[in-house]
């Protein structure tokens, strides 16, 4: 295997991209019987998967790739899908062939090839064609596949964030609309030729119920997870990254197991983080080797301190993106709880909840608060004692160094 690089912040490509073996092989075997929801939280490297099956695809597959996540419309959307479909020649024809509508789009740019340069013109032109009549336009495109024999998958990451956005810019029908829509042709007789890998990294759950359209909407999804790697995935990736980025072949296992240590679960961007620090200590300082000393000083005075702030702050701002102002100050208040406490007994939090709620909220509300804290990465859930604690020790440390004193803004909701 190959020594991966740092890439914090980016995608993750070539030598870089390491060891998401089973993810892959999940993903792959999932997508021979139907479509696949990939779940992980940000920055755990679930958009370095999606594009490395878009790269490197199998079993005879013509894969695109769509961000969706600065998306605001359905119009948009599908203009987007559609002009990359556009792209392959073959598809191409399959998709210029007679229909209901589109025939002076497709009479204009029959003989036009696509490029990089004339497909925003492409995308404007098809979005003003698909107009206000985007749900029979758009299933009668998707539809025309029906007639490609060859495989294809369409790769759409951050859907979450494309249904928010809509419901944002266009109000909850459309976003329900659009909802049962997405699922309408998923489910088109004929079409089990053409695969769908979505991604997200908030809780899609919690985007559909909150927008009244229910989790029917996704329920045909087989999901995969993208959790940290394992311990020895973790300490390999550790002894790449120092040989690559360091020159160190020969790191001593005490300073393996206290990065590991410090970190919490081996998740690759805070390993990269970290690592990246304790290097320019050494080369700073000149020592022989990563020393308990340094790694410490390294995690408290680097990692945590005001120059790294913006890697861990859309943890944070996230909450206010997510739920709205009741919400957002009660999941702060309950994280800056379990902070502080360390492991915190779920009734306890229930209790705080309903009190900072001021009675404004169910139980079912705490339920999906902190299903949606969970499967955020945020906190974890001990069944043997009933108790929430965070689930990686970094950002715990990060939560009390800055929003220790965070109580509900202005006394109450």
């Amino acid at each position: 295997m190959s020594n991966p690089g740092f890439v914090i912040g980016n995608i993750a490509r070539g030598e870089d991209f390491w060891n998401r073996k089973e993810e892959l092989e999940a993903i792959w075997r999932a997508l021979e019987k139907t479509n696949v929801l990939l779940k992980a939280p940000r920055r755990f490297g679930k958009t370095s998967i999606m594009l490395r099956v878009h790269e490197k695809p199998r079993g005879g597959y013509k894969v695109f790739f769509q961000d969706t996540e600065g998306m605001r419309e359905p119009e948009e959307f599908l203009s987007r899908i559609i002009a990359d479909l556009l792209s392959d020649s073959t598809i191409r024809k399959v998709l210029s062939s007679t229909g209901k509508f589109f025939s002076d789009f497709f009479k204009r740019f029959e003989s036009l090839e696509i490029t990089s340069e004339n497909l925003p013109e492409i995308r404007l032109r098809l979005r003003k064609d698909i107009g206000p009549d985007w749900a029979e336009k758009g299933g009668e495109l998707i539809g025309r596949l029906k007639k490609y024999e060859g495989r294809i998958i369409i790769i759409l990451d951050e859907l979450p964030m494309l249904v928010k956005n809509i419901e944002r810019k266009r109000g909850k029908e459309t976003s329900v609309n659009f909802l049962n829509w997405f699922r309408f042709i998923r489910q088109i007789p004929g079409l089990d030729h053409v695969r769908w890998l979505v991604g997200g990294s908030i809780g899609i759950e919690h985007v559909v119920e909150q927008a009244g359209a229910g989790t029917k909407t996704i329920n045909d999804f087989e999901i995969v997870r993208v959790g940290p790697f394992s311990e020895m995935d973790g300490r390999a990736f550790i002894n790449g990254l120092l040989k690559k980025e360091g020159g160190i072949s020969d790191v001593p296992a005490a300073a393996i197991n206290l990065l590991m240590k410090t970190i919490g679960p081996p998740v690759p961007y805070f390993l990269q983080i970290l690592l990246r620090e304790c290097l320019y200590l050494l080369r700073s300082n000149d020592p022989a080797f990563l020393t308990e000393t340094l790694i410490e000083k390294a995690y408290q005075e680097c990692v945590l301190g005001p120059a790294n702030r913006t890697y861990f702050q859309h943890y944070y701002t996230r909450l206010k993106e997510y739920y709205d102002r009741d919400l957002e100050i009660l999941a702060k208040r309950l994280l800056v709880e379990v902070a502080r406490e360390g492991s915190v007994p779920r009734g306890s939090l229930f209790k705080l909840f309903t009190a900072t709620g001021e009675g404004k909220f169910s139980q079912d509300d705490f339920s999906y608060l902190m299903s949606d804290l969970e499967n955020d990465f945020y906190l974890s859930y001990d069944s043997k004692i009933g108790a929430y604690a965070f689930t990686m020790k970094l950002l715990r440390d990060w939560w009390i160094r800055y929003y220790d004193l965070v109580e509900v803004e202005n006394g109450s909701i």
